[in-house]
């Protein structure tokens, strides 16, 4: 690892972020050069490098190691790597073409192709601001969301890949690394004017969380992960003031004047804003309508086990967004056994409660002998940067430092290189 957890880095520290995983399953990937000129690859021993590089590369397995290294420095073109995985396990999920700066290293683990983009860190900043929001953002949420993510990248809390040597990995489950395609001049202004500059408290770089829609109050991080109460993370009324509502069964119908919410981010606008794998939907409210039949076809795949009726869900705990992360699952097998089902987690509810992934926790259930309806708010965990929360600020003239401040309360900022 580049990273030591939480120390102030005096430079630009190189990253090593996974690009295809071992999970991917992949025994071959297609690779291509904007100017094989510019690159050299070494195979191998990595003693002898190749004498000329292709325009397309085909690496699998049975080729072995090898590392593609950028021998003249040149932002405008990289090595675009074919059929990248996009939204592990969300519903979103897609493959995409990714073309990356810095260096490339291909080795096998697990009879599996591992490959790792080794890039400097405001490189991969610059890409991480506009694969999560598109670059045509006003530049104070581009700064936020630069900021936001180097903090969480630095603060190095979380290792979920240190077992493979990485930083982070390209996908949601880290933060969201897609590469050259849209970066525009705003975005590596975003990148260059707040360059080595992270959200700070205790004296300690934050683990500065964030998701797509908070549905008008942010999470406490403490009802979302195994972890003690954060101050920096804790729940935030999405709005100029602190007026909450803690009526759940109305919350969810509810359209309160909020960040994330209609008078500050109309939602038929969001599509000139949002990441290029993002789903155009509805992201401060939503309703899903699941049959009966539905919801038992892709539940009874969930837990491997033919169920034919639910019963009952009874929401045991939310958080102060309204996320629920616990509840019990009632339901009738096909043999006419009733079951219970304990879910003790945002993720897992979210994971279960979905054919793929539900959008967010935050929901009301209303069901009868035929349908399952869940009324629902926000998108993804809703802990910390409320992107479109923050998008609805900068679109109203709040400062990088006011957007920062709101979501992530008592921190500083300080300039680290």
């Amino acid at each position: 690892m580049n990273i030591m957890q939480n120390k102030f880095p005096q430079s630009e520290p190189i990253l090593r972020i996974g690009i295809i995983l071992p999970i991917d399953k992949r025994k071959e990937v297609t690779i291509s050069f904007s100017d094989p000129s510019l690159f050299e690859i070494e195979t191998f021993d990595r003693l002898n490098p190749s004498s000329k590089t292709p325009e397309i590369l085909n690496v699998s397995v049975d080729n072995g190691e090898m590392l593609i290294t950028k021998i003249i420095e040149d932002d405008n073109y990289g090595i675009t790597i074919h059929g990248v995985p996009a939204g592990r396990e969300f519903h979103w999920e897609k493959t995409i073409d990714v073309t990356l700066l810095g260096n490339v290293d291909i080795s096998i683990k697990d009879e599996y192709l591992l490959l790792t983009n080794c890039v400097p860190l405001e490189q991969y900043i610059a890409c991480v601001a506009v694969s999560e929001m598109s670059s045509t953002c006003p530049s104070a949420l581009l700064e936020s969301q630069t900021i936001t993510a180097r903090s969480w990248i630095l603060a190095a809390a979380e290792k979920k890949h240190s077992d493979l040597n990485l930083d982070a990995c390209n996908d949601d489950c880290c933060q969201r690394y897609q590469g050259l395609d849209q970066i525009t001049d705003s975005s590596r202004k975003a990148s260059k004017d707040t360059k080595g500059i992270v959200l700070t408290y205790d004296n300690q770089i934050c683990d500065a969380r964030y998701s797509k829609s908070c549905g008008g109050i942010s999470e406490s991080a403490e009802n979302v992960w195994d972890m003690p109460p954060t101050p920096y993370l804790s729940s935030v009324y999405d709005g100029p003031n602190d007026n909450v509502e803690t009526d759940w069964d109305n919350w969810f119908t509810y359209y309160p004047k909020v960040f994330c919410g209609q008078n500050y981010a109309p939602e038929d606008e969001l599509h000139k804003y949002l990441g290029n794998v993002d789903k155009e939907g509805h992201y401060f409210r939503w309703l899903l309508n699941f049959t009966q039949n539905e919801f038992c076809k892709f539940f009874s795949e969930k837990i491997n086990e033919h169920v034919s009726h639910i019963t009952k869900i009874d929401v045991l705990n939310r958080g102060k967004s309204g996320r629920i992360n616990h509840l019990y699952l009632d339901y009738d097998t096909n043999e006419g056994i009733p079951k219970t089902l304990r879910i003790n987690n945002e993720y897992d509810i979210r994971k279960m409660l979905h054919p793929s992934f539900l959008y967010s926790s935050a929901f009301i259930i209303n069901m009868d002998e035929k349908h399952i309806k869940l009324f629902g708010a926000g998108w993804g965990h809703g802990v910390g940067l409320c992107q479109i929360g923050a998008l609805g600020m900068a679109l109203n003239n709040y400062s990088t430092n006011e957007i920062l401040t709101h979501y992530f309360i008592d921190t500083e900022l300080k300039r680290l290189y």
